[in-house]
């Protein structure tokens, strides 16, 4: 149990240290705006109504049977079951987050399909995600940022970041020049 978490951390760990990849493309998503993984089944929503969050899980035309999804906002990270219950089995609190949050335009609700290596801004929150392929499975996490370095360097330490794949979802713990610790994951079915 021991090495596969630190087996997942180091793997979870790889995304967020390649979120600020220079000229990775940026999509900046607001209310209502939805989010494709590309080679994956990994669909996310944009929250309507405060506090703005995003919210993701394994899908298709619908969420997979019994598996498991994360939300991840400001205030904090969040592992619940996404069919039947909708149980949270993992929760943890942010801190205050420095710095005003990323900025963003007024649009119709838009579904965007994300390749590898691609970011997303939730606009108003201080929270950037990015689409990587690792070790063949395409993963795709969100944390918050330091809004004055955008998506570069690491999520701000102490605060809760999320991951998800088709075989896994996650919450880490983010320390000091992007070093991760896994304090909650699920295998999904």
């Amino acid at each position: 149990m021991t090495i596969t978490l630190r087996v997942l951390a180091a793997v979870l760990g790889l995304a967020a240290a390649e979120m600020g990849v220079a000229g990775t493309p940026t999509v900046t998503v607001g209310p209502g705006d939805g989010i494709t993984i590309h080679e994956s089944d990994i669909e996310c929503v944009v929250s309507t109504s405060p506090p703005r969050a995003m919210v993701c899980g394994i899908g298709g035309q619908s969420l997979r049977a019994n598996s498991y999804a994360f939300t991840v906002a400001d205030k904090g990270a969040a592992i619940f079951m996404a069919t039947g219950s909708e149980k949270t089995l993992a929760r943890d609190i942010n801190p205050a987050v420095p710095g005003a949050p990323f900025k963003g335009t007024p649009h119709k609700p838009t579904n965007y399909v994300l390749a590898q290596h691609e970011h997303v801004i939730l606009a108003g929150t201080h929270i950037a995600c990015g689409a990587l392929l690792i070790k063949g499975l395409e993963t795709f996490g969100c944390g918050a940022y330091n809004t004055s370095t955008g998506t570069t360097g690491y999520y701000v330490a102490s605060t809760y970041a999320t991951t998800i794949s088709d075989q896994y979802v996650g919450i880490l713990r983010a320390g000091n020049n992007g070093f991760q610790a896994v304090v909650a994951r699920e295998r999904e079915p």
